[in-house]
């Protein structure tokens, strides 16, 4: 069962869907368009970037490799901790002062209509659905494998020594339903919280490549105390695959987003010792995430 949390573990959150095409490259009126559209939201202006990349191409029995742009767009809120992102082929809403799932669901489901309505994404047919939360598991008087139920962390199953200058680990776990359109990745880092050193707090495949995109996360809340030692970085991503029937459907669309949340939610208990956690994070009696 979802519980809301006082001080809840989730630290980022975003929602995505992905075209099979691209969703093209519209004109400064359109954005500003869309901008207006986006404001009772929260939203009150864009930034443009572009990403270098490499473009591999084949012809007959041979490659050819050249650099490639790839623009972006996002919208902000005053704060910067509420953010949609239109990429080549990718809408997305990623959060950094997290509620709760309606909230983030509502609003995406939102910024869907007014793209359409905008005509951002019209003639281009949706691919899959994909649901992320990164959780901060920072022990407050009890140890970091205590927080787990389910898991063994990797520093209780590899040799080390009490003075090694560093050591890290990672579990990675795929699932995928029966129906086998619908897959959830889990994946936890076990890292150092060092005093004179930054703090990782993202997964790899989350952070933002360009400065210009970054949003705030305020993780201070979780370290307590100057905390000074190893914590966790949960990512749970659920995806799904579309049917095209829900092309455009923004109520479909938010239903399965839904059953998404679900599983996630399902990996997530199964996962903590909530006699635990619940001193750390602090559950609201009486009310559901």
């Amino acid at each position: 069962m979802a519980c809301k949390y006082e001080n809840p573990p989730v630290i980022y959150a975003v929602a995505k869907v992905i075209f099979k095409q691209g969703i093209g490259k519209h004109s400064d009126e359109k954005y500003q368009q869309l901008l207006q559209s986006l404001k009772p939201l929260g939203f009150e202006s864009y930034q443009r970037s572009n990403v270098m990349g490499i473009q591999l191409k084949q012809a007959d029995k041979s490659f050819s490799v050249k650099q490639s742009e790839s623009p972006r767009l996002a919208y902000f809120s005053p704060s910067k901790q509420l953010s949609v992102l239109l990429d080549e082929n990718v809408i997305e809403l990623r959060v950094s002062n997290y509620s709760n799932h309606a909230f983030l669901l509502n609003t995406f489901s939102q910024v869907l209509d007014m793209c359409i309505e905008n005509q951002i994404s019209t003639g281009s047919q949706l691919r899959e659905l994909e649901l992320n939360y990164v959780d901060l598991f920072v022990p407050n008087q009890c140890t970091l494998d205590s927080m787990f139920k389910s898991i063994t962390l990797p520093s209780k199953q590899f040799y080390l020594e009490a003075s090694d200058a560093v050591h890290v680990g990672n579990i990675n776990f795929t699932r995928v339903t029966a129906s086998g359109n619908v897959k959830t990745v889990v994946n936890l880092e076990e890292l150092p919280k060092r005093q004179q050193q930054g703090v990782k707090i993202l997964p790899n495949t989350l952070q933002e490549v360009d400065e210009l995109f970054t949003m705030p996360i305020d993780t201070e809340r979780l370290f307590l105390d100057n905390y000074d030692g190893n914590y966790a970085i949960v990512h749970t991503s659920c995806g799904s695959l579309v049917e095209g029937q829900m092309d455009h459907d923004t109520a479909l669309i938010r239903a399965r987003f839904e059953l998404l949340y679900n599983e996630s939610i399902k990996t997530f208990d199964h996962m903590i010792d909530t006699n635990i956690c619940d001193q750390i994070w602090k559950p609201l009696k009486g009310i559901k995430e």
